[in-house]
């Protein structure tokens, strides 16, 4: 019975193509007329704006939103920022057409402008929350336009400039930071080797002390040595932080920081250095990545950055940290801001993304689900709202994530490092890995024009890919997490005392439950989702301890018991970052006064939340949910799609990101794509 009614619809099917392929309309324009041709109509005709989409605004961008407006429409102003009109609006995008070094050149001549117009001012010579908070403000703005410049911008002032800020002393203050923010030098970074990334204690790069003339001597000894992807090395830097071992009379003392200058003000590349290209890249093509070897290069003993260790002019190697793995934690420590700014960068990448495709969808008309019937907008079929609504759901909750690190981060002290380092570690992976996914949701979700570059989100891919590597490979950084969750679980245990920091102050009560029924209000409470969440935590950090524990009694190394721990401790990175952003959601969400602001808030902290439940197979794995529970997520999850698309254009419009910074398809993506707007 089964074949015969595959040949009968097989059958049937021939039959109908047969007729459509052989009948021939009486008059040949019939088909023509009976079609008018699409038109452009914008969302805000047809869209309520259910909430106040500036109070959302200010919710999300949190602080400076005069300064972030004014920096937009400087850069709308600026002839550098290559301003191009597309179906009657003024676009900004890099001219992607020019060569890699025209690209370079104008990465320069955009970083000049702005500095002319005061944007730096106060970038290093300012103290205090509120100028870091500014100056991070603005970093935000720069890399919507462009990452080669907000890159080039990080590299310049927060690795060169921070390492001495943060690494040096009084007299590395007083002798380059304000050379550094008036750029009468540029700075780059060089610590990566191409033969160590992540691992910075295994750099080769090697550095002596020479009595005799009181300098230090440079070396890369081998090839594997040799400084590798240094932004800005290429063909502009004039100095540079080396990351290096130091050997002090014999005894290697660790790697250790110092000031080298590479070019003259010429640009002349100094003597013993050597300096070669990268390359062309997938992205960030306006960033020159470069390659250093050091040929017995001296440099002034007072080079050395000392806030953690000195050599004397005798050659006495001075610390009063005695620890070499707390000197090396000491030393690294102030680096944290490359994660801060990676982590929030790539959220708002995540946004342009999502702003620029949910635009589209809310005019882009495809199918017709009745004869003759009108087509359908793109976000009115459920399954394009699943592609693209939990994905704006998590960009909300990881921007309100990025603000609490970036809070954390300015107001950090000694005693908030170990929180900063592992929330910093556990959002740059978390956030950078939600970035490309949701760039290629994005840009499936335009169909073809998600291809084309002036529509942005093809090529923020491959300007954000590196960010899953750089400043630590993600998997890497999610291993730190959970080795330090266990640090605290052991130290906890040991002491029979109350779990404090970290967020795992949860450990402390009673085992969650988790009801056999979840209704929908079930689903939808902030107490049950904290508590899956908390669950979650507490049993992979229970099981990962456990684990560790049964290795160790096989007589692996502590070493080795974690390395082939590896699945667990990735599973416990995404539990402890997941937990931590939905408690960071639900205190944004507290701190809201109740009505339609808050209603949608609590939408989105649904959605977080219930997406995440379904998304990991933890829950399932580990029996947390059941199979039922899980289809009853996985239905929850499509409701609440339905109950967000009509929010759909105020959440993206809430977003505080200015229409010239999108792409044109998020506007009239007929009359841009016109045969007015092609140049002859």
């Amino acid at each position: 019975m089964a074949q015969e009614s595959s040949i009968n619809r097989a059958s049937r099917r021939t039959r109908i193509l047969n007729n459509h392929l052989i009948q021939s309309p009486s008059d040949p324009t019939s088909c023509l007329r009976s079609n008018s041709c699409l038109s452009y109509t914008p969302p805000e005709v047809t869209e309520r704006l259910g909430f106040d989409t500036k109070e959302m605004r200010k919710i999300l961008d949190l602080h400076h939103l005069e300064d972030r407006d004014w920096l937009y429409g400087v850069i709308k102003q600026g002839k550098v920022f290559n301003g191009k009109e597309r179906g009657g609006r003024l676009f900004v995008l890099p001219d992607y057409n020019q060569t890699m070094e025209q690209q370079r050149e104008m990465t320069m001549k955009r970083i000049e402008y702005l500095f002319e117009r005061g944007v730096f001012d106060g970038w290093l010579m300012k103290n205090g929350v509120e100028a870091e908070l500014k100056k991070l403000a603005f970093l935000d703005v720069i890399q919507n336009f462009d990452q080669s410049l907000a890159v080039m911008l990080g590299v310049h002032f927060f690795l060169w400039g921070g390492a001495i800020q943060f690494m040096g002393t009084k007299r590395h203050h007083d002798k380059w930071l304000r050379d550094t923010e008036t750029f009468g030098l540029k700075g780059c970074f060089s610590m990566t080797e191409l033969g160590h990334g992540s691992n910075v204690r295994g750099i080769e790069t090697v550095t002596t002390y020479d009595l005799k003339t009181g300098e230090f001597v440079i070396n890369t000894p081998c090839e594997s040595a040799q400084k590798y992807w240094i932004g800005g090395a290429a063909n502009h830097a004039t100095h540079t932080i080396v990351f290096s071992q130091l050997n002090i009379n014999g005894v290697n003392q660790g790697v250790h920081a110092f000031i080298a200058q590479i070019r003259d003000a010429d640009g002349n590349i100094c003597p013993n250095i050597r300096i070669a290209e990268c390359g062309h890249k997938i992205g960030l093509n306006g960033v020159d990545n470069g390659r250093i070897w050091f040929d017995n290069l001296r440099i002034p003993r007072e080079n050395l950055l000392n806030s953690v260790a000195d050599v004397s002019p005798d050659g006495q190697y001075l610390s009063a940290i005695k620890d070499p793995d707390q000197r090396f934690a000491a030393f690294l420590a102030p680096l944290t801001s490359g994660r801060v700014t990676i982590a929030t960068s790539a959220v708002f990448s995540s946004k342009v993304g999502l702003a620029t495709a949910i635009r589209y969808s809310l005019s882009r008309r495809a199918f017709s689900v009745t004869p003759n019937g009108p087509e359908v907008l793109l976000l009115d079929y459920p399954s394009h709202q699943r592609r693209l609504l939990p994905l704006l759901a998590k960009s909300y909750a990881m921007t309100f994530g990025g603000n609490y690190l970036k809070m954390i981060y300015v107001n950090r002290t000694p005693g908030s490092a170990k929180t900063l380092h592992v929330v910093s570690s556990a959002f740059k992976a978390i956030f950078t890995w939600h970035n490309m996914r949701t760039l290629q949701e994005c840009r499936e979700a335009c169909g073809g024009q998600g291809l084309k570059t002036e529509n942005k989100i093809g090529h923020l891919k491959g300007e954000f890919d590196v960010q899953s590597t750089f400043e630590g490979d993600n998997n890497v950084l999610m291993q730190q997490v959970s080795k330090a969750l266990l640090s605290e679980y052991a130290a906890a245990k040991k002491k029979n005392k109350p779990f404090k920091g970290l967020g795992l102050e949860h450990m402390n009560g009673p085992v969650p439950v988790i009801p056999s029924n979840l209704t929908s209000s079930t689903l939808r409470s902030s107490q049950f989702q904290m508590n899956a969440f908390c669950l979650r935590e507490r049993d992979l950090l229970d099981r990962f301890a456990a684990e560790m524990s049964l290795y160790l009694s096989k007589g692996e190394s502590k070493e080795q018991a974690f390395i082939l721990s590896y699945q667990i401790a990735e599973d416990l990175g995404r539990a402890f970052s997941d937990r931590a952003i939905l408690q960071i959601f639900i205190d944004a969400e507290t701190n809201v006064s109740s009505g339609s602001l808050k209603n949608v808030l609590g939408l989105l902290r649904s959605m977080y939340a219930l997406i995440c439940l379904e998304e990991d197979a933890a829950f399932l794995r580990y029996g947390y949910l059941s199979t039922d529970n899980a289809a009853a997520v996985r239905k929850e999850v499509t409701k609440l799609c339905g109950e967000l698309r009509p929010h759909a254009l105020a959440l993206v419009r809430s977003l505080g990101i200015p229409d010239a910074f999108l792409g044109p398809i998020a506007f009239n993506w007929i009359d841009a794509n016109s045969w007015s707007s092609v140049k002859h």
